[in-house]
């Protein structure tokens, strides 16, 4: 699978040195999973089963008046919400990762058979780190936070 994905993601070296990769998919059709979501979380004494009928019913009625854009934005925010969490796992574990979004998403589509159903956010390599990845800077807190105003730039 490593051979398959190292032209698809430019041969970086990441993908011949991870352990595993992880593709973060997003469920263009996440209302289909609604009723079994919801369903689980009334199951589970979360809320009740009208409580979860009422938001499956609301997700399923909902759904075609939902703009493409929206649709993007909703899945595009729980696949970056889930990367995250995966990665902190991971690190919790004593593991390293990758993030890695410099990649040929058509030809990853096409080289792993995903379907229009899905659309690839990011790859994550994870593994033990064979050396320490190269040192970065980023904007501070302070350059990007705002308390109690909006940005007007």
């Amino acid at each position: 699978m490593k051979l398959k994905l190292l032209p698809v993601a430019n041969n970086q070296q990441q993908v011949v040195d991870a352990s595993a990769f992880i593709a973060v998919l997003a469920d263009l059709e996440y209302y289909k999973q609604a009723e079994t979501i919801y369903g689980r979380a009334s199951e589970a004494g979360f809320m009740s089963k009208e409580i979860a009928k009422s938001f499956v019913e609301r997700i399923i009625a909902k759904h075609p008046t939902v703009s493409s854009e929206m649709r993007m934005k909703i899945v595009s925010t729980d696949a970056g919400l889930v990367s995250m969490a995966l990665m902190l796992a991971a690190r919790a574990r004593s593991l390293d990762t990758v993030p890695m979004g410099g990649y040929d998403i058509d030809k990853f589509k096409e080289t792993f058979g995903i379907s229009e159903r899905y659309l690839p956010i990011i790859l994550i390599a994870i593994g033990k780190s064979i050396k320490h990845g190269h040192p970065t800077v980023r904007l501070s807190v302070d350059e990007v936070t705002r308390f109690n105003q909006m940005h007007k730039e």
